[in-house]
């Protein structure tokens, strides 16, 4: 038993002393990319979630989206620009392969913000309503900006921003991407656990609107035609 635990001990010391692994830039920018589509997904679900309690809710829910996206608006569109851009570099020309990437980052951005709107609005609350004001009003006011939540990731984003000599080429690329990339949008499979949740057949689902961040999907669910619109990976059904 003595012996066990000084291995152990040992073993401790020695995990202890090993230098970490230094992250790069690349894996530090894709972080603060990842980082950044899933505030502005949980934003929207905290919205969303907000809305349907009354029409004060609804509004208040409307503004805080839109005053948000005023300010933190172009850090979100940098890093989704410069996602699209690596994603295909990466992939060299694959544009299946970055597609499929790209719908594994957006699937586990909205993990990421589902799990953290869960937390901010929770569903058993006594006073729901109040807690979705209070919420709401510090995302209009910038409580939730991304500087405040974390200033070395958007600073990230900021460099990304302000590095113009991609501008150009990005653009091209884009201009490729709506041109190439097979018809699959990047919500794929958000949209296929919403799928599943409604008891219907996976796999059972195409893209109509293939426009990131807004997309449309469409399919046959239990002799019904259903229609799910996303934005942001955040998708909701059609009525």
């Amino acid at each position: 038993m003595r012996a066990l635990l000084i291995m152990l001990a040992t073993l401790t010391l020695v995990a202890c002393a090993a230098p970490k692994k230094e992250i790069s830039e690349a894996e530090r920018q894709q972080q603060a990319v990842q980082w950044a589509i899933s505030e502005e997904v949980k934003l929207r679900l905290v919205a969303s979630d907000c809305a349907q309690l009354d029409g004060i809710l609804e509004a208040a829910a409307n503004y805080a989206v839109r005053d948000w996206h005023v300010r933190n608006g172009e850090l979100i569109q940098s890093a989704d620009e410069h996602f699209t851009y690596h994603m295909s570099m990466f992939n060299n020309g694959n544009w299946e392969g970055a597609t499929a990437m790209s719908q594994q980052m957006v699937y586990a951005a909205v993990q990421r913000a589902e799990q953290a709107a869960r937390q901010m609005i929770p569903a058993e609350s006594s006073d729901k309503r109040s807690v979705c004001l209070k919420t709401l009003d510090q995302y209009k006011q910038g409580g939730f900006d991304l500087v405040k939540i974390n200033q070395a990731m958007a600073a990230q984003l900021g460099d990304l921003k302000s590095n113009r000599s991609l501008k150009d080429e990005k653009l091209r690329l884009q201009q490729a991407v709506v041109k190439k990339a097979p018809r699959s949008g990047r919500s794929l499979y958000v949209v296929e656990k919403f799928w599943a949740k409604k008891g219907c057949e996976r796999g059972a689902v195409s893209v109509l609107v293939a426009k990131w961040p807004d997309e449309i999907y469409q399919g046959s669910c239990k002799n019904e035609s259903v229609v799910i619109a996303c934005k942001w990976g955040n998708c909701k059904e059609l009525k």
